[in-house]
Formats: C-alpha cells, sequence, structure tokens
C-alpha cells in the first residue's frame, strides 16, 4: 500500500512539473515574437518591396504570403487590403510554401521591383546630387504625353517585357538600325492638388531599347535595359544621354515658392531620399540645384524638410527631399524660402 502510495505521489509530481515546464515553455515560446504588424497596401505596392521595407529582407515575401491566405496571387495586391506583417525572426522560422508556382519565384528573384530612394552617401565627396538611375527613371509631369511612337507587340507575345525581350514597335520617324529610344509611359494624369487645375501626365522611364532590324516592314528592336515595369503600348522618346546634376557648393536659394503636387512613388506621405514634382519650373525660375524648404502650415507655419531641384521643365520640376522632420511631407504643403 505503501509503495502504491508513492507511486501515486511520484506520478504526480512528474505530472505537474511537466505542466509547469510546458507552460513555462510556451510562455517563453510565445514572447519570443512581438504582435504582428497590420499594415494597409498601398498604391504601387508589392510583396517584395514590402517585404524589403518592412522586414529588411526582399526574399521573405514567399513567406509573407503565406501567412496572408486572403491574398490569392501575390502578383496581385490591392490598394486598401489588410497584411499581416510577422517579425524577420517568425517568418524565418516558417516553412517556405510549397504550393509557390516556380514561375512566379523566378520572377520576383531575377526582376524584383525597385524602389526608387537614393541612398545618401557617409562621406561628402559626392560629385553627383542623386545617381544616375535614380535621375533618368525619376520622372517629370508634362502637359501632353510626349511619345512618338510605341510599343506594338513582343516576339513571345507577352503584354510584360523583360531586359533582352525583342519588340516590335512604331515611330512616327525614320529609324535605322542602332537607333535607340527611351521607353516612356504615362504614371497618371496629375491634377493640383491646392487648385485642383489640371497639370498633365506623370511621365516615367521604363527603359532603353535599341533597332535591330525589322520584320515585315515593321522595325524591330531589343530591350536593353529595364528600370520599372515595361508592357505593350508604352511610348518612345529618342534617347539621349542623361547626366545627373553636379553638387554644388553654394546652391542657389530663390525667393519663388508653391507647393508639392505629386511624388514619385504616388503616395500622399514622402520622407528623406524620395523624389517629389513641384508646380513651378523654368518660366519661373527654378533652375537645376535649387534649394527650398518644405514648409508645414499647420498647427503653425513652420520648416518640415529641405528639397533640391534636379529637373526642370517649363512649367513644373522634379525634386529630391534632402532631410524631413519627424512630420513627413505631404502633398499640398507648400514650399519655398
Amino acid at each position: 500500500m505503501k509503495k502504491m502510495t508513492a507511486a501515486i505521489i511520484t506520478l504526480i509530481f512528474i505530472l505537474i512539473s511537466a505542466t509547469l515546464f510546458i507552460e513555462t515553455f510556451s510562455g517563453k515560446a510565445y514572447a519570443e515574437y512581438p504582435e504582428p504588424e497590420k499594415y494597409l497596401v498601398k498604391k504601387l505596392d508589392n510583396l517584395w518591396d514590402i517585404s524589403e521595407r518592412k522586414l529588411a529582407d526582399p526574399f521573405l515575401w514567399p513567406r509573407l504570403w503565406n501567412v496572408n491566405s486572403h491574398i490569392e496571387n501575390p502578383d496581385l495586391i490591392y490598394p486598401g487590403t489588410w497584411l499581416i506583417i510577422p517579425s524577420r525572426e517568425e517568418l524565418l522560422a516558417m516553412p517556405m510554401p510549397k504550393n509557390m508556382p516556380l514561375s512566379i519565384l523566378k520572377r520576383k528573384a531575377l526582376h524584383p521591383m525597385p524602389k526608387l530612394v537614393f541612398e545618401f552617401p557617409e562621406d561628402a565627396i559626392n560629385k553627383y546630387i542623386v545617381n544616375k538611375e535614380t535621375f533618368i527613371k525619376s520622372g517629370w509631369i508634362e502637359p501632353e504625353f510626349p511619345g512618338i511612337g510605341k510599343l506594338l507587340f513582343s516576339e513571345k507575345g507577352s503584354m510584360l517585357i523583360d531586359s533582352n525581350d525583342i519588340v516590335y514597335i512604331e515611330t512616327s520617324g525614320s529609324s535605322e538600325i542602332g537607333s535607340t529610344y527611351f521607353i516612356i509611359k504615362s504614371v497618371k494624369k496629375v491634377r493640383h492638388p491646392v487648385t485642383e487645375d489640371k497639370m498633365g501626365h506623370q511621365i516615367t522611364i521604363s527603359g532603353i531599347l535599341e533597332i535591330i532590324g525589322s520584320d515585315d516592314n515593321v522595325l524591330k528592336a531589343r530591350v536593353k535595359t529595364t528600370f520599372d515595369d515595361i508592357s505593350i503600348g508604352n511610348g518612345l522618346l529618342p534617347f539621349n544621354e542623361m547626366d545627373p546634376p553636379m553638387v554644388i557648393d553654394e546652391p542657389r536659394t530663390p525667393s519663388i515658392s508653391g507647393y508639392i503636387v505629386e511624388s514619385h512613388i504616388n503616395s500622399t506621405i514622402s520622407s528623406k531620399g524620395d523624389i517629389i514634382f513641384l508646380d513651378k519650373g523654368s518660366n519661373d525660375g527654378v533652375e537645376v540645384g535649387d534649394l527650398f524648404k518644405a514648409i508645414s502650415e499647420k498647427p503653425v507655419k513652420r520648416t518640415v524638410g529641405k528639397i533640391q531641384v534636379i529637373k526642370v521643365k517649363p512649367a513644373t520640376s522634379t525634386a529630391i527631399i534632402l532631410e524631413s522632420a519627424r512630420e513627413e511631407i505631404s502633398l499640398g504643403m507648400s514650399w519655398g524660402q
């Protein structure tokens, strides 16, 4: 009897110890990961960029897709959709989804969506305000679409075009083998956020192609470089060498003012390193290299950032945000001195 009682007591002790161990371990395991972040998808977002921005690793996007089961196609996420974003450590502990289509994996790995943000160098000895690629694809606002031709169709029959793809094009002028063109597209039609006046098309350069011949009197070209998504129907502009503006020791600070009318990524808020568009240009006296302050009017008028012009058109300018305060710079915010 005493032996049975001792055995029962021992068994109870083991069960209690095991329960405490499991609870302690579970608590530690749960506490290891922070509460997942809720993220609202914005225009032009994609899982690659979100993973890079939120998790510092774009290649975590398949795992991010896996935990958001309401996203059926990772290539099609729409503004207004909520995502759950666990911590980087928690995602790394998860297995790679087994049902991931190989074509999607290859396309995401080889052709990620680049984020247009200039990385500021640690040293001050940098002769350019922005690097060349950023300068080329930063874009501008044009009253009318400036294309002198367009992409008709691709040799492989796809609507989406990659680097080295063969495409057929038409142009309004004569073209020879070796002629080079920028591939351009209208991102959106821009309205002034304050006056609501129509300002024109936001133009971006998506790539560069070179004419290599013709088939049945239709010009044939090879895509040499891609900066952004390219699709059939995109326009063409004659290629010209584009060098970014040099750093100026004592940049101008002219007494010109206006409003921020759009951002390159079409976000309502922008911060350091982002590209924005201004509602004044060369007709108003704006020059490349000019420095201006970004000014908030609420709750009181104050400087919240510094911007520098990198490209000028007659009625508009393209600028980069050099500095921004804790308050992010938004569309409709004024700029000046």
